[in-house]
């Protein structure tokens, strides 16, 4: 009759793959967590529609961004009463949205990438993702617009459903000092 061997102490390696399945987990989401964070500070800082460039914060960018002939948001919109909102409410206080698009993408950006208050970032993460959906993906570009907000949708949702903040993120040492808090456990 042959003996089957068996490790020693099964129980240990069970536990030491576990951590390693665990520690390999936490590594991708904060990669991932990073990743989208970089979406959010690239399209904040640098291309046409950057965010913090003067004339965009003044509002005029962001109403030349609209009413753009052919390309403007206007003629981009998935839905009719989008083009009625963008120029009727976003038009007339074009300052103030465009300081929000701003700061919410920054804020955004940040909360990922340092994995502080990561799943309220992972939320302004899904909104704003929307918003560029719902304005922009009728347009030429509409795959690689739909396309990649859809990817930060679902990276916001991952954020959110993992809480991947505490994953290397500045979210498990808030966690750690504050335990009890009920209010940093939801949005962080």
């Amino acid at each position: 009759m042959a003996r089957v061997a068996f490790p020693e102490n099964r129980v240990t390696s069970t536990r030491v793959a576990s951590t390693v399945g665990v520690v390999h987990t936490a590594a991708a989401l904060a990669i991932l967590r990073i990743l989208a964070s970089y979406s959010w500070l690239n399209s904040t800082f640098y291309g046409k529609d950057a965010k913090f460039a003067p004339d965009f914060l003044s509002g005029k960018g962001l109403t030349m961004r609209i009413n753009e002939p052919q390309m403007g948001f206007v003629h981009t919109v998935l839905m009719p009463w989008v083009a009625t909102f963008l120029t009727g409410i976003v038009i007339p206080h074009a300052t103030i949205f465009a300081w929000l698009l701003a700061l919410g993408g920054f804020g955004v950006g940040l909360s990922l990438l340092f994995g502080l208050f990561a799943r309220l970032g992972g939320a302004g993460a899904i909104f704003l993702a929307v918003v560029n959906i719902l304005v922009a993906a009728g347009g030429k570009n509409a795959t690689d617009i739909f396309g990649h907000n859809y990817l930060l949708v679902l990276a916001g949702l991952v954020v959110i459903i993992a809480a991947a903040g505490r994953s290397y993120g500045l979210d498990r040492l808030l966690i750690a000092r504050f335990p009890t808090s009920r209010l940093l456990r939801v949005i962080s």
